[in-house]
């Protein structure tokens, strides 16, 4: 049927669709095995986190800020700041009677 087929996808995804070649390609491109022959790499910004040589550093929780408030005449020195984000939670039988 096909003598070839190119599929233009990233680096990335192709990794998450071949498990058995993620632990090969990954000592690959960490420089743990060497290349063979002067093959060469291109990297990309989408490979960049893949081949990190270490985790990021740890940050402490900022937790909550507060601002200065005044409703009125009444002031308030610790007005809770609220971002707007917001996490709602259910029970997971009732998200699947949903």
């Amino acid at each position: 049927m096909f003598a070839s087929l190119h599929v233009n996808i990233p680096f990335i995804k192709a990794l998450q669709q071949m498990p058995s070649y993620i632990k090969y390609m990954k000592e690959l491109l960490t420089r743990k095995s060497s290349l063979k022959g002067g093959q060469t790499i291109v990297m990309n910004k989408e490979c960049s986190a893949f081949i990190q040589p270490e985790l990021p550093t740890k940050r402490k929780d900022p937790g909550s800020f507060h601002i200065p408030c005044a409703i009125g005449e009444t002031m308030f020195d610790k007005g809770l700041c609220d971002l707007g984000a917001s996490i709602n939670l259910m029970p997971l039988s009732l998200m699947k009677k949903l």
